[in-house]
């Protein structure tokens, strides 16, 4: 039964939130009076090339965030993979009717190209590396679903998986010398000497096409070993 020094708590507890809560609309609607966001909805566009406000903060304006976000993918693969061992499929594979294997060979290139549309024009249009490399990774589940393990195994390969990851985190990590290397600050764009571009067309936003494109690569094949890992049975 509650008693009266618990309501009490749960009073103030009650109050302390409201005002907190309060307190936080207070200040966005303080800040919604300056310049929104900061300024990017009106500079990020000429600042840096893309039209895709988000895909430009978050490959441009907070690109080392980005990686940081990445490497989280990175590192739960190595830490699945380092607990679980190699991962083995002794169970005999028990894939799906004939129907639903067949439907997914039809739709095998929508979920190929539509990934990869999200992916290569993420700084022109809603998307980018993150949602294309999860798509792909749903693509590559989907495989083993359907047709069992071996048979996906036999084609994106778990040691392919682990190869392109490493890959796409190197590539992140040049990317971001090169600007160094430019006589600007790591992962810089524009103040490195990068083109932006037309905003608006493919070969525009400087390195945010890059970015994306290696963070699809790194979200794809991350998610994909994650998922082998935890469906096979371990050393």
């Amino acid at each position: 039964m509650t008693g009266p020094r618990d309501l009490g708590r749960t009073i103030v507890a009650a109050i302390l939130s409201v005002v907190a809560a309060g307190s936080g609309l207070v200040a966005i609607l303080r800040e919604g009076q300056g310049r929104p966001f900061g300024g990017f909805l009106e500079e990020g566009v000429g600042a840096t090339g893309s039209i895709n406000i988000p895909a430009a903060i978050l490959m441009d304006y907070r690109a080392f965030d980005t990686l940081g976000e990445a490497s989280v993918i990175f590192g739960s693969a190595l830490v699945i993979a380092a607990i679980l061992g190699t991962p083995r499929f002794a169970r005999k594979d028990q894939p799906l009717g004939v129907l639903s294997r067949r439907a997914l060979v039809y739709l095998l290139p929508l979920f190929l190209i539509f990934p990869s549309y999200v992916i290569t024009n993420g700084h022109r249009s809603p998307g980018g590396g993150f949602q294309g490399g999860v798509s792909i990774a749903v693509l590559v589940i989907l495989l083993h679903v359907a047709f069992g393990h071996r048979f996906a195994l036999q084609r994106v390969p778990l040691r392919f998986l682990g190869f392109l990851e490493y890959l796409g985190a190197l590539a992140f990590l040049a990317t971001g010398i090169l600007g160094i290397l430019l006589g600007s600050s790591f992962l810089a764009n524009a103040v490195a000497g990068f083109p932006l571009g037309t905003p608006g067309t493919l070969l525009s936003g400087g390195i945010i096409p890059v970015l994306n494109i290696v963070v699809g690569c790194k979200v794809a094949a991350g998610l994909s070993a994650i998922y082998c890992s935890l469906a096979g049975e371990g050393d």
